[in-house]
């Protein structure tokens, strides 16, 4: 018993593919790109104005708190 055995007989294929064809393309001529380039080239870096940060609330300093935890046992 093979994974991917065939079923017997002979298997068909419906439609029948049509006969093969060939194809054969031919091109004549070239295609051209003229590209013109300076020999000197000059990069100017201009200065990037300062860009303000976003507007925040002002922290305040809070005053002096006390945390309290109460824990209440059943009395038994």
């Amino acid at each position: 018993m093979a994974p991917q055995s065939m079923p017997p007989g002979v298997p068909v294929t419906v439609p029948r593919p049509a006969p093969a064809v060939v194809t054969v393309r031919t091109k004549v001529g070239a295609k051209v790109a003229v590209t013109v380039v300076a020999a000197v080239s000059v990069t100017v870096h201009v200065p990037v104005p300062e860009q303000l940060p976003p507007l925040q609330p002002v922290k305040t300093e809070v005053g002096l708190a006390v945390a309290v935890s109460v824990t209440t046992v059943p009395l038994v």
